[in-house]
């Protein structure tokens, strides 16, 4: 039987013999990974042909797939691909395909299995030419099942621990922070894991390793807690007794506020669940603390709801010659191949709104301004990436913030014309409490380019479902009115979209995996929601969420994201949450989700599920 490997490099191979050279050129085998990815059930013929022919007309498409699906009977065997009506599939009889192992060992929760499967990222460093839709997809599935891989090794790490194997717990931690070098998180897992096991200079080093990465990569200053980690490690153990080889446990670390190890997780029983004198007066300030916080939360929610048409309207752009490019160089060249795919994987980063989703925009954007030093939509994109992580406290902000700063005037230097640059300056000026200077920048967007679909929703109309409310907030901060501006956030929060039927409804359950991550099941099948919880702060009276939704159509015509923000109810077990799809289908479209926790739980470790519905309706 032939295997084909899509986990790590592209490969297809056969035990017992070698596999003709006709089945291994590019194109061909890079079918044969599209329909690897399309699962079991396979792919429709329309939606291959526009990947792997984007620029083809439709008859001379489907003549291209109908001559590679030819060559590859014709080098496999005619049983080697399935056709049934205008559907393609591999045939599990005669193919191994290491991705559908994977995804069968998570659902079994097989984790041993599934973490000896995955030998890499999705189709590490294959390319396929000029298809944007193609390689977003793609992206998209590689960010799933890289998460899916992080949580099997997570599982095993505190298997180990639980089993007092604290090596082995050391070797899992540092495969999950081999699989994102850039998170603080995982580097942090990996520092407690390492002075547990004895070896504090081990996660001292690892500390210092994890800080220059950073420092090269993003150009900012590390998390302070990794130093403040490695500080702690630098010294002597005082608990250790001389003498004795007794193991000492993992160290007790106070988390800092904001800290992703102190944040609790939906379904814990909250200060509203425990006694009354948490609403004493003495704990009154910290309420009011926990409001403001709210409020922040829910101006970050708009300015990624923003970002997510910013991100549709730039890749737009982006196919046009003539922008991204100063006035010297128009008519000469277009920004280098190589650049424009490391940008537009910037933009499927940054659209992913976690902290890592930004920090590799900034490597991806910064490549292809290394790659095309007078690429002025990556400066932009770069910008934007930098003033996202200051405003969602992923990074220091007075770390980000002078970077986006930099980065969007280097842009505007090099195509002044460029409208994409005058937002990311706009929020910089804000941080800066400019907030004349914001509305300018704002203003100067849509001067630039009317159709600007992001600047104009932002500046000519606050109330525009896409754009939503961030330049409301700059009109609420400068004390200007204007029409349909929510100016409270709870407002916000319970009837942001007035939903009417008829609307799409798809029914969930999910579970918390590891937080911040979740995963369940969809009306569309098992295994296909994923997401995060980006932010959760108690009041006092409500828990307020945002969070991102992954949902994964397995015929692959209706997947999306999206991000929504909302309160749980009086009860406390039924929440309420209001957002928008950033990506796929039905991209812009209103989003309202409804969900209440439900035990006993035969899945995730609280043994706590939340069932509800999310429901899509068109702005």
């Amino acid at each position: 039987m032939l295997v084909l490997e899509l986990l790590g490099t592209l490969c297809l191979r056969d035990d017992t013999g070698p596999v003709p050279l006709a089945a291994q050129q590019k194109r061909r085998l890079g079918l044969l990974a599209i329909l690897g990815l399309g699962a079991r059930q396979g792919l429709s013929r329309d939606r291959i042909e526009a990947y792997l022919y984007p620029e083809s007309a439709d008859e001379r498409a489907r003549h291209a797939l109908d001559q590679a699906v030819y060559a590859i009977r014709h080098a496999l065997g005619s049983e080697f691909i399935l056709s049934t009506g205008r559907e393609l599939r591999l045939n599990p009889e005669l193919v191994q395909v290491d991705l559908w192992d994977f995804e069968d060992a998570i659902r079994a929760r097989d984790w041993t299995t599934a973490a000896g499967i995955y030998k890499g990222t999705l189709l590490d460093g294959f390319h396929f030419a000029d298809s944007r839709e193609l390689e977003s997809w793609i992206d998209t599935e590689r960010a799933r099942l890289l998460g899916e891989y992080q949580t099997a090794i997570e599982r095993l790490a505190n298997l180990s621990v639980e089993a007092g194997d604290y090596s082995q717990s050391v070797s899992w931690w540092r495969r999950l922070a081999n699989s994102d070098p850039l998170s603080a998180g995982a580097t942090k897992k990996l520092m407690l894991a390492l002075a547990a096991a004895g070896d504090r200079a081990g996660a001292v080093k690892h500390a210092r390793l994890y800080q220059e990465l950073v420092r090269q990569e993003l150009e900012i200053e590390p998390d302070s807690e990794i130093e403040g980690l490695a500080s702690t490690f630098s010294q002597p153990a005082n608990t250790e007794s001389v003498g004795t080889g007794a193991r000492r446990g993992p160290p007790t670390i106070v988390p800092s506020p904001g800290s992703d190890t102190s944040v609790p997780m939906p379904g814990e029983a909250g200060p509203r669940e425990t006694d009354s004198r948490y609403l004493s007066s003495r704990n009154l300030p910290r309420i009011k603390r926990f409001r403001v916080a709210a409020v922040l939360s829910f101006s970050i929610l708009m300015v990624l709801l923003i970002g997510a048409v910013t991100v549709e309207n730039r890749q737009r752009r982006d196919q046009r010659p003539s922008l991204g490019e100063n006035a010297a160089r128009r008519g000469s060249k277009t920004a280098l191949s190589a650049a424009r795919d490391s940008y537009v994987h910037g933009l499927n980063a940054w659209s992913d709104g976690s902290k890592e989703g930004f920090d590799s925009a900034v490597v991806y954007f910064r490549r292809a301004t290394e790659l095309d030093p007078e690429y002025a939509e990556a400066y932009a994109g770069l910008a934007d990436a930098y003033a996202m992580l200051g405003y969602f406290g992923y990074r220091p902000d007075d770390a980000v913030f002078p970077k986006a700063k930099e980065a969007a005037l280097r842009s505007l230097q090099l195509d002044s014309t460029l409208p994409s640059a005058h937002p990311a300056l706009a929020y910089e000026r804000t941080w800066e409490r400019d907030f004349v200077g914001a509305d300018s920048e704002f203003r100067k967007a849509v001067a630039l380019d009317p159709t600007y679909a992001t600047a104009k929703a932002i500046a000519s109309d606050p109330t525009y479902a896409k754009a939503h409310q961030w330049y409301a907030i700059l009109l609420m901060i400068l004390g200007q009115k204007s029409q349909g501006v929510v100016t409270s956030p709870r407002a916000a929060t319970q009837n942001a979209f007035s939903l009417s039927v008829p609307v799409i409804e798809i029914k969930i359950t999910k579970w918390i995996t590891t937080y911040p991550a979740l995963t369940g099941f969809t009306s569309y099948g098992p295994g296909t929601i994923t997401g995060r919880v980006l932010n959760r702060i108690d009041d006092g009276v409500f828990t307020h969420l945002s969070a991102r939704y992954e949902i994964t159509d397995p015929g692959g015509t209706h997947s999306f994201k999206a991000v929504v923000q909302g309160q749980n109810d009086e009860t406390g077990r039924r929440y309420e949450l209001n957002g928008i799809v950033t990506w796929g289908w039905m991209i812009g479209a209103r989003v309202h989700v409804t969900f209440q926790r439900i035990t006993p739980c035969q899945f995730g470790k609280l043994n706590v599920c939340f069932r509800g519905i999310i429901q899509l309706q068109r702005g």
